[in-house]
């Protein structure tokens, strides 16, 4: 199964994902990547090969596993087969060795025109040899040598973020909102979805306090579970949201659906059997309690859809149920 989400919720936050690629023929070194990759190969061997799962590769994911964000494959072997036998993916690895030590593993998959880079792992005691960003120039002369044309790091966010260091690999295209390339040096944060999707979220908080309308704010990293086909429409799928309260129907909330353009206010509850659907760890993040809303949540009784002046009146409609006791 493959899927792509247009946002990321970290850092309570919303993001919109901005996928990046590089043409390879036109890709030069710069200086300062030129000095790392001498540095490095002037010490420590380099191999090149099918990937592989090793405890030695194990060890450098585990010391890597408190920095990823998002949600979290307990083990290499489930982050690259996720609990498979075999896969479709031509997956190779750029090892990093100091003697018979492994200090630096990257992985990246192989198609027949072009390569994507699935994840870097280096030992923490080699830090100040750049091997992150070692590996993935290697892999970009890997793609150069085998005559692929297109390199993909993987994404960037709509804001400044710590995954910008992959722009300066070299000029990146961009995946526009018209679903077409186009050089990065154009791109616009004003028109990704998550741009549209905070200013709607204001908006509505600022009406809020003008009405005096009380409310508690969740961010929610499970709103992934609700675009998947299956059980699309079953579970929530709206990763920032407001509590208003609960009532006899459950947690009464409203949030901004990007797609449609709408507010929605609805009613959720927990998902009973949550770990029939989730098997993937937390970033440690996600354990903050009082910003995340860290269970899996599915839909209950909807109560409006549509423009902010409508979902505030639907809103005061509910404010005067008996029933209703505010959110903690």
């Amino acid at each position: 199964m493959l899927y792509k989400m247009d946002l990321l919720c970290i850092e309570a936050n919303v993001f919109s994902v901005v996928n990046i690629r590089l043409e390879l023929a036109k890709h030069a070194l710069s200086k300062s990547q030129r000095k790392i990759k001498r540095r490095v190969e002037q010490r420590f061997t380099v191999a090149i090969g099918p990937a592989k799962v090793s405890q030695s590769r194990q060890r450098l994911y585990d010391q890597h596993k408190n920095r990823f964000k998002g949600f979290i494959h307990e083990t290499l072997d489930e982050y690259l087969h996720a609990g498979f036998h075999s896969t479709v993916f031509d997956t190779q690895e750029v090892c990093v060795y100091d003697g018979d030590r492994l200090i630096a593993v990257s992985f990246f998959d192989l198609g027949e025109r072009s390569m994507a880079s699935l994840l870097a792992l280096f030992d923490d005691e080699y830090r100040a040899h750049s091997l992150g960003v070692y590996t993935m120039l290697k892999e970009i002369e890997y793609g150069s040598f085998s005559g692929r044309k297109w390199y993909y790091p993987g994404y960037v966010l709509d804001q400044p973020s710590r995954f910008d260091y992959k722009l300066a690999l070299g000029d990146m295209e961009y995946y526009t909102p018209s679903k077409r390339w186009g050089k990065y040096t154009n791109f616009d944060p004003e028109q990704t979805i998550a741009h549209g999707l905070r200013n709607a979220m204001n908006e509505l908080q600022k009406a809020f306090e003008t009405e005096a309308v009380t409310s508690k704010s969740w961010f929610y990293p499970y709103f992934s579970m609700g675009y998947m086909p299956l059980w699309k429409d079953r579970f929530l799928h709206m990763p920032w949201i407001l509590e208003l309260g609960h009532d006899l129907d459950g947690m009464c909330i409203v949030g901004f659906c990007a797609e449609r353009k709408h507010f929605i206010l609805t009613h959720i509850h927990p998902c009973t059997d949550e770990q029939h659907f989730i098997n993937m760890e937390q970033a440690r993040e996600f354990g903050d309690t009082a910003t995340y809303l860290s269970h899996l949540m599915e839909y209950g009784t909807h109560l409006y859809e549509g423009e902010l002046n409508g979902a505030l009146a639907a809103i005061q409609s509910w404010l005067v149920r008996p029933d209703k006791l505010p959110p903690i």
